[in-house]
């Protein structure tokens, strides 16, 4: 009995073998590599000497760092870009992607990359916090993750009171007396009432300073009247500096700090006459800066006599 005659394979056959797409797809799922469309990302990234975002909120520790390129696509938010980089297995994710996504808000990253099984660091949901990312830190929070004293007060310091509310209902971390201070500085008046009653934290004497300096009079009267960390000279420095009258008038009548002689010559050199004129009829100051007083005082000083040369005799 004759054996079945075996067909010898031609090279057509051979060629629909290896153009077929469906072995071409089953082959790259297993290699190591980068998609053509990915390749001019890499190229801007070698080519530019910095990023487009601030290095820090890429939460990288250079522009060397080729996360860049994944964490700029995070921070723009474009998921479909996330998804091919890590098809392409380079080893781009990190917790610092995480933390990334959550900086700028992008909750569909973030839940991406927690299904992947990716963890963040504490930076996460200090992140979210500090920017009014209420979605990501309740998500963040309701998966066991960290943070740390830095929310309360990041999250103060842009006025979130929504935020400040939930981290104190929910979280046991706290702040530090620079979520008032902060506060305090930008004018968050809500905030700052919060923490007053709700926080055992307080302040400190640069919240005053800081509310002064930067014109916030409702702040400076509740700091003034509620709490007992006081201020310096700074603050009626920096509110006639800044051309705050109401604030120098209340600083003066109020308390008992004062200022420097920085505060006429700055307000005098910025152009705040009325500061200027305030502060020379109630304190003993004056415009002149230091460099021209010490050279007016030279001009005035008496010229002493040149010294004699005493000169002995050869005997």
């Amino acid at each position: 009995m004759q054996s079945p005659k075996r067909h010898k394979p031609t090279m057509q056959a051979s060629l629909r073998v290896l153009v077929d797409p469906n072995l071409m797809v089953t082959i790259a799922q297993f290699q190591h590599g980068l998609f053509e469309d990915l390749r001019g990302r890499f190229a801007a990234w070698r080519a530019a000497t910095v990023s487009a975002f601030p290095q820090r909120d890429l939460f990288v520790a250079s522009h060397n760092d080729r996360r860049v390129v994944l964490h700029e696509a995070i921070a723009r938010g474009e998921i479909g870009v996330v998804w091919r980089l890590e098809a392409c297995n380079l080893d781009l994710t990190t917790p610092a992607a995480m933390d990334c996504a959550a900086r700028y808000g992008r909750a569909e990253i973030v839940a991406w990359l927690h299904d992947q099984g990716y963890d963040c660091t504490t930076e996460a949901m200090d992140a979210a916090a500090t920017h009014g990312h209420m979605t990501i830190l309740q998500f963040l929070h309701a998966r066991g993750k960290n943070c740390t004293v830095n929310a309360m007060v990041g999250a103060s310091e842009h006025g979130r009171l929504d935020i400040v509310r939930f981290l104190h209902t929910h979280r046991s971390e706290g702040c530090t007396v620079r979520a008032m201070d902060y506060a305090a500085r930008n004018g968050h008046m809500d905030v700052v009432r919060f923490l007053h009653t709700h926080r055992r934290e307080g302040c400190s004497a640069v919240a005053m300073d800081f509310a002064a300096a930067h014109g916030h009079l409702e702040a400076v009267r509740f700091l003034h009247a509620q709490r007992v960390e006081g201020c310096s000279t700074y603050a009626m420095d920096g509110a006639a500096r800044n051309g705050h009258l109401a604030v120098v008038q209340f600083l003066q009548a109020h308390r008992r700090e004062g200022c420097t002689r920085k505060a006429a010559v700055a307000a005098q050199r910025h152009g705040h006459k009325e500061i200027a004129t305030f502060l020379k009829t109630h304190y003993q100051v004056d415009t002149l800066p230091s460099a021209s007083r010490k050279l007016q005082k030279k001009r005035l000083a008496p010229r002493s006599l040149p010294r004699l040369l005493r000169v002995q005799s050869i005997m």
